[in-house]
This record gives structure tokens, sequence and C-alpha cells, in this order.
């Protein structure tokens, strides 16, 4: 049995992705545009979204390793008990132990700490989809790139992200009503 096919969409220059870049505030008032320069930007330069995401998380964890893995132990146990509780007639109870219980047994600043490897990449790569303003070329590549039959990575994040979201799926919408 044979999953569906996903293509790894090319590395763009770093002249590209920084230094010959465009960088301008979004149409904060027309959220569906905004929403539009976001979402083209990340199917466009997620390669290199990749990278820096996967590079500031090892660089991150590398400063302190202790911490890092203790707080993705549990977290791992917290979600864990949260898909456990979805199975179970508990409710919360598992998921509040382990959080209550790990909080009071001092590890909250590892768990913070292991939320901040993730949340800086996911910040830095919204902030550089919001402020780079697509030029001609990028617009060229993104339409020809559209025309392929297979699907990248992130085309199937965006893909699940409008399905499931009514929030997304409402900018989504009200951009091609305009």
């Amino acid at each position: 049995m044979e999953g569906p096919r996903v293509e790894i969409a090319p590395f763009r220059t770093v002249a590209d992705f920084v230094s010959d870049a465009n960088f301008t505030s979004p149409a904060v008032g027309d959220s569906a545009r905004w929403y539009n320069r976001v979402k083209q930007n990340l199917l466009y330069y997620q390669t290199n979204y990749f990278i820096i995401f996967a590079f500031i998380t090892v660089c991150y964890s590398a400063m302190n390793l202790q911490k890092y893995l203790t707080g993705m132990f549990i977290l791992s146990l917290l979600l864990g008990a949260i898909s456990f509780r979805d199975r179970t007639q508990y409710g919360p109870a598992p998921a509040l132990a382990i959080g209550i219980g790990s909080g009071l047994m001092g590890h909250g600043p590892a768990i913070l700490y292991t939320l901040c490897s993730f949340a800086i990449p996911v910040v830095f790569t919204f902030v550089h989809a919001s402020l780079r303003a697509r030029n001609m070329k990028n617009k060229m590549n993104s339409a020809v790139e559209t025309l392929r039959v297979v699907p990248t990575p992130m085309g199937h994040l965006i893909e699940c992200v409008e399905g499931k979201s009514s929030w997304v799926r409402s900018l989504s919408m009200e951009g091609k009503t305009k």
C-alpha cells in the first residue's frame, strides 16, 4: 500500500530569502490579503523555514540538554495523558495530575524551556512570512509550482489547517469574495 506522494520544495537562496527581500508591513486591516501573503510565503520558502526551525531547535536544546530533555519527557507524558483521556472515562484527571505534579516538582522551567525551543522558530517564521513582500519572480515561480501534481509537506499542513479551522476557512473565503 502506497501513501500519498510528497515532494520537497526547493531550497531558496539566502539572497532571495533575506538580502534581496522587500520587507513591508502587512495589510493588517485586510485580513484576507495578509493571510494570502503568509500562505504564499510559507509555501514558497517552506524548506528554508524547516531548516531554520531545525537549526534553532537544535541550538536551543544543545544549550541546556538536560532541561530540554526533561521538558520533552514531561510534555510527552502530558500529551499522552490528554490522548488517553479522550479514550477513557477518567476525564481530565490524568493530564491535570501530570501537569500539576511536574509543576510542584520544580520542572516548570524545563517545560517552558522546551516550549520556547519550539515557539521561537514558529514566531520567527510567522513574522518573516508576514513581512516578506513577494516580488514578481516569487509570484511567477509560485504560479509554476502550483501546476505540479505532487503536493509539498507545507501544502498538506495548510490544507489540514484550512479544512479544520473555521477561522482560517473564513479568511480564505473572504479573500475569494473580494
